[in-house]
């Protein structure tokens, strides 16, 4: 219902690491954590740049 939130956080997290804002990118890595807490969403994060972990890379529902 609200995964959509999500998405808009990867967004932005994704362009500020292709614009040179590490420290807004690692704030947004806390936000979409702090996100699926909120919505109790289980996510999945593929990232070649940062391997698999959660809270960065591109985010996928799973279940």
């Amino acid at each position: 219902m609200n995964d959509w939130i999500l998405d808009v956080l990867d967004d932005l997290r994704s362009f500020a690491r292709q614009n040179g804002m590490p420290a807004l990118a690692q704030e947004l890595d806390q936000a979409v954590d702090v996100a699926c807490r909120e919505i109790g969403a289980t996510i999945r994060v593929s990232s070649p740049e940062f391997g698999q972990r959660r809270g960065t890379g591109k985010v996928t529902k799973g279940h």
